[in-house]
């Protein structure tokens, strides 16, 4: 859906996903980090997310390598 409005952002592909639980102690309560790397053709990115939802913490990191890509294409000018 973002496609249509922001271009750029079919150059970029995510290459990496990992999640570690923090604390394993906390059992169900325990929070996750999740780690994206993505790239595109001129470098490569990574975000992080934290939650004890795991769900939640993916979706932080995948808005955050949007964000960051949305940021870097805004500075050399290709959107506004």
């Amino acid at each position: 859906a973002l496609y249509r409005f922001y271009p750029v952002l079919s150059e970029m592909k995510l290459t990496d996903f990992k999640v570690r639980v923090l604390d394993e102690k906390e059992g169900t309560a325990a929070k996750v980090r999740v780690l994206i790397q993505s790239q595109d053709s001129e470098s490569s990115w990574n975000t992080i997310g934290v939650s004890e939802n795991i769900i939640e913490a993916s979706w932080q990191a995948l808005l955050d390598s949007v964000e960051y890509k949305l940021m870097r294409e805004r500075k050399k000018g290709r959107i506004i």
